[in-house]
């Protein structure tokens, strides 16, 4: 079995032939589609994707794009929604220093707003760091206790980035995802797969982003993971059977409510 842990299915591109998608992503033996969120409207739109699709999980939080956008309130009704059943993680936040440096302050306020809410509800949080990583790995060092766990999402650091997550806590509470462009000629991180074990491990679409090779150039989708677990086996020089059985249970351990 299989867990896509990162598909944004809430775009208008992703909603043409929806079953037909969910009915290939079964057909890859995938068992569970988590969607995360991007602001306090798609947190609700992702709930009553997952309210009608067994196979549909959600996050709910505020993308660092969109904190500039949003405000108090919309994180307070995001804490009224972190009850509902399907609701598995915080996210996806963190911080983004690659389309905007402008509004760094509002990111951080609302990334360490959304860590402590992840503490509270025990729920893990799901971090995006486009050119921001040191910086996103330091704001969870600073606000971490025992209940914080998460996924630094499509991680594009270097190794002693990653090895700084890995080392974060005793409990191993934080795993590093990777996603379709692992498959891409120009991809320049494999030796950051290299120092990520296996246990430690994700592996995600970021649907509709990011199309893994054969398919790139098309619309991504929750059934094209299987591209990216393929390469992470051959980086890992490891059985892909055997990969997809530890990210399985990886991705189970993180997201305790999924059933």
């Amino acid at each position: 079995m299989i867990i896509d842990t990162h598909a944004h299915l809430f775009y208008d591109n992703m909603q043409l032939n929806f079953d037909e998608m969910l009915a290939r992503a079964k057909d890859a033996g995938i068992s569970a589609i988590i969607v995360p969120a991007v602001d306090l409207k798609t947190s609700q739109a992702s709930i009553q994707l997952a309210e009608k699709y067994d196979i549909i999980y959600t996050l709910v939080g505020i993308h660092p794009g969109d904190a500039a956008k949003s405000d108090l309130k919309d994180l307070e009704e995001i804490e009224k929604l972190c009850s509902h059943e399907k609701v598995v993680g915080i996210g996806e936040t963190g911080l983004d220093y690659y389309w905007d440096t402008s509004n760094v302050d509002i990111q951080k306020e609302f990334f360490k707003l959304q860590i402590q809410l992840a503490r509270e509800k025990e729920l893990p949080i799901i971090i995006h760091t486009r050119e921001s990583c040191s910086d996103a790995i330091a704001m969870i060092k600073e606000n971490y206790d025992e209940n914080l766990s998460g996924q630094f999402h499509c991680f594009g650091g270097m190794p002693v980035e990653a090895e700084e997550i890995l080392s974060m806590d005793s409990r191993d509470n934080f795993y590093i995802s990777f996603c379709g462009n692992v498959t891409y000629k120009n991809f320049k991180e494999t030796d950051t797969i290299k120092a990520v074990p296996i246990e430690r491990m994700l592996s995600e679409t970021d649907s509709p982003f990011l199309t893994p090779v054969p398919n790139r150039g098309k619309t991504n989708e929750p059934s094209n993971v299987i591209y990216t677990i393929e390469k992470l086996a051959e980086i890992k020089n490891t059985e892909k059977d055997k990969l997809i059985e530890q990210l399985y249970n990886n991705a189970r351990k993180l997201f305790k409510k999924i059933s």
